[in-house]
């Protein structure tokens, strides 16, 4: 397994994972880390979507893509927001190619509709939740969107490697994408209901449970709560 992106926004993949310039990634919630999606991006040329609705997010890729136009080794440019310490040495020396990127300003969830989007106590944290009682009480309303309807809007017909970082609302958002049939190769997902003891009914476990039993996936790792998956038969 190879880990790729900062302390903070890193993930563990295979280190023989099948992903190249065909590859269709969906990358949900990314903050203002996008260290994980400029690495893979990076080495496998893949096509990758940022799904974001926070404006926060939306600035930050804007900040990202400009410190790379103006040439990234010889700028020393400081991006807005809460930035992590490890964040310029670990995307300094990579060669993304912003074609292949597309930034879509939407949460994911498990269907079409606007939704609160209740931000955290300290405004300093980019984070967000779609979870009630997640965070505390002051919201933004937000659109949202399943990953069937992403993908049809996108013209995807499947998505290699799906990564969600979604404060809770993964739940939800991965149930509906297998009702829907939808099977990434890869997934990487951090479980936030259950991490932040938010999970009273076990809908993690129940979620895992049904990804590695009913729907073919097996663990690769466990990082604290953050799982990468391989499922081990991949319809296209």
């Amino acid at each position: 397994m190879n880990r790729l992106g900062t302390n903070y926004g890193g993930w563990y993949v295979p280190s023989d994972m099948k992903i190249d310039e065909t590859s269709v990634v969906y990358s949900g919630g990314v903050g203002e880390d996008i260290s994980f999606d400029l690495l893979l991006q990076s080495k496998y040329n893949c096509k990758v979507y940022l799904i974001d609705p926070t404006s926060r997010a939306k600035k930050h890729y804007d900040e990202v893509k400009q410190y790379y136009e103006n040439n990234a080794l010889l700028t020393n440019t400081t991006f807005s927001g809460d930035i992590q310490n490890d964040y310029h040495s670990c995307i300094k020396s990579l060669t993304p190619n912003f074609d292949n990127f597309k930034f879509l300003n939407l949460g994911i969830w498990k269907g079409k509709e606007e939704l609160k989007f209740y931000k955290q106590t300290n405004d300093q944290y980019v984070s967000q939740s779609l979870v009630e009682n997640m965070f505390g009480k002051d919201y933004d309303i937000v659109n949202v969107d399943s990953i069937k309807n992403i993908m049809e809007k996108e013209g995807n017909e499947k998505i290699d490697l799906l990564k969600l970082d979604i404060e809770g609302a993964e739940i939800e958002a991965v149930n509906q994408m297998l009702n829907d049939k939808i099977y990434p190769k890869y997934l990487l997902i951090e479980f936030d209901l259950l991490l932040k003891n938010k999970d009273p009914y076990d809908k993690t476990k129940k979620l895992i449970s049904r990804l590695i039993l009913e729907e073919n996936y097996t663990i690769l790792k466990n990082d604290n709560l953050n799982i990468t998956f391989v499922r081990n038969i991949y319809t296209s």
